[in-house]
């Protein structure tokens, strides 16, 4: 039997471990060829059937599109713990020069598919006045192109208007495409809603949403239990935009190691979305091992049960991360 002293010393290990043991490493997973390049700002990530599709925030007009990945090589990567980079291969993209239609365009934002259609949310800022705009697309794989479809364009109304802040998710929920603004925060936004358009993008309806401080600023695919995660992520230089109030993600769970040493916040949330409502769940958060240099994560997918996919855009710089969960 144990003494009381050694006894001691093991249940304060215990808690400690418990208390540090809340973050997840992010295990890099180098990128080569053009979509390594910062410039594009990788903006969000989504599966189409077994391939992961990155979206840049700033395609390049001179040679229009996405990049995808199989899941095989992905999985394969994983298993080898090989360090050699992954080379996404390009999807070309059949669009309009949004930079010429839209006043102040400011990129792509978020993606989601439904079958073959595409759905992508698009920014701009335009004499100070933030916009978020839905359009549609359909994919056809074996010639390997996208084509956007200008005519189907939709302004999403924004709730307020905040520097650098608009409708920054979306996902398919059974018959609708939810979009989600990235500041929920308490000070800011004391009714959150979720703006949810049918399939043709011709009508849209309110769904309740609840404050969550700080970014939200991409989400996974819903669940067949409607649950889906989201990234919620805070740089303390938008402090004084934000306005963070009361977070109330750790009431019951602590802040991890690297969480109590920096300011800044990386962790994913677990939603679900029921009787016209989307709330937390009562899953703990997911806190990712902290830098001290933040990294700005725009995209987000569930690799099966292993675990999620995730990628910054140029800050610091483009990387796309495993996160076991």
């Amino acid at each position: 039997m144990l003494n009381k002293p050694i006894f001691n010393i093991l249940i304060f290990t215990f808690l400690i471990v418990a208390a540090f043991s809340q973050e997840r490493k992010v295990v890099e997973i180098p990128l080569g060829g053009s979509a390594n390049d910062r410039s594009l700002e990788m903006s969000s990530l989504t599966w189409f059937k077994d391939e992961l599709v990155l979206m840049p925030q700033y395609i390049d007009y001179d040679d229009p599109a996405f990049y995808v990945i199989k899941k095989a090589k992905i999985n394969n990567w994983l298993k080898s713990e090989s360090s050699d980079p992954i080379v996404p291969q390009k999807i070309k993209l059949e669009l309009t020069d949004f930079r010429k239609t839209i006043q102040g365009y400011q990129g792509f934002e978020a993606i989601c598919f439904s079958g073959k259609n595409i759905y992508l949310i698009i920014e701009s800022k335009d004499d100070g006045s933030m916009k978020s705009f839905i359009i549609k697309g359909v994919i056809n794989r074996k010639s390997g192109i996208i084509s956007i479809q200008e005519e189907s364009l939709k302004e999403i109304p924004l709730p307020i208007n905040i520097k650098n802040m608009g409708f920054e998710s979306i996902f398919e929920y059974k018959n609708q495409i939810v979009t989600l603004f990235e500041a929920n925060g308490s000070n800011i936004y004391v009714e959150p809603k979720a703006v949810a358009f049918n399939k043709e993008l011709s009508q849209y309806n309110f769904i309740e949403f609840e404050n969550l401080e700080y970014r939200l600023t991409d989400v996974s695919r819903v669940d067949n239990r409607g649950r889906f995660w989201a990234i919620n992520f805070f740089w303390p230089g938008e402090e004084k935009r934000l306005k963070p109030g009361y977070d109330e993600i750790l009431e019951k769970t602590k802040k991890g190691k690297t969480h109590s040493t920096y300011k800044h916040v990386e962790r994913l949330i677990e939603f679900q979305i029921k009787n016209n409502s989307i709330t937390r769940t009562t899953a703990d958060p997911i806190q990712l091992e902290l830098n001290q240099e933040s990294r700005n994560w725009e995209g987000l997918v569930r690799l099966d049960r292993t675990g999620f996919l995730m990628i910054v855009d140029e800050y610091p710089r483009t990387i796309l991360a495993f996160v076991k969960k």
